[in-house]
């Protein structure tokens, strides 16, 4: 499938989508009509029989052509859009954000256990200071 920029060019690479997005759209493709041709052929002897006949072929010099009107076909192509700096920034945040909300478990385990031990020093401390 075709792939054109935002100025219409089309793209000969695969775009890179960390910097933007493809979405799927139509392009019109007009085609002119065209005039009918009438066929123009000859023959050539192929062989000369003895009754005096001549077995002919016939040879196509320009085929011909049905007259056929103006039309419009549309294509399915897809548009590569850009990001904006703005949604660069937010896209930057959003991954920054999941990747702190991935690592939630490991600090929520992490604190335990070290709540765990600061409790059990509380404890040690007190028998401790009470003892």
């Amino acid at each position: 499938m075709k792939i054109i920029d935002e100025t219409g060019v089309e793209l000969t690479e695969a775009p890179d989508l960390s910097l933007g997005r493809l979405i799927d759209d139509v392009e019109v493709v007009h085609h002119e009509s065209i005039a009918g041709v009438k066929q123009v052929s000859h023959f050539v002897p192929i062989e000369h029989l003895a009754n005096g006949s001549t077995i002919v072929e016939e040879v196509i010099d320009v085929p011909g052509m049905d007259p056929q009107p103006a039309w419009e076909e549309t294509v399915p192509i897809q548009r590569y859009i850009r990001y904006t700096e703005d949604e660069l920034a937010e896209r930057r945040a959003k991954e920054e954000h999941e990747a702190k909300m991935a690592q939630i478990p490991e600090t929520l385990a992490a604190l335990k256990n070290e709540n765990e031990m600061l409790k059990q020093c509380l404890l040690e401390m007190s028998e401790t200071v009470y003892a």
